[in-house]
């Protein structure tokens, strides 16, 4: 799932250097909380810097699995992505979502 929100924000978002580090994007490391999850992200040398200007659109998640859908929302920290979360509306996260949807929110 993390693959396919991040590949969203990219297609959405029109920014080609948010793109291209969203394409080249490595995990660092991810925390499962009981109603989302933190995905952290190693810096990739030679990525372009994102502009101070641009804002990730971030998808709605809709699934039969969860109450109310999911958001979430991707940080960057000095032109670089830095995390994304993902969290539930309403209710508990499971692991992993079988069957979801992402829309604009």
């Amino acid at each position: 799932m993390d693959r396919e929100i991040l590949e969203w924000i990219a297609a959405h978002t029109g920014s080609p250097e948010l793109t291209a580090q969203l394409t080249h994007a490595k995990v660092k490391k991810r925390d499962q909380l009981g109603t989302g999850f933190f995905v952290y992200f190693e810096r990739v040398a030679g990525q372009p810097s994102v502009e101070g200007h641009v804002r990730p659109i971030c998808p709605h998640i809709e699934s039969r699995e969860l109450l109310d859908g999911a958001g979430c929302d991707l940080f960057i920290r000095d032109g670089h992505i830095h995390y994304l979360e993902v969290y539930a509306r309403g209710g508990f996260m499971p692991k992993s979502l079988e069957d979801f949807t992402l829309r604009k929110s």
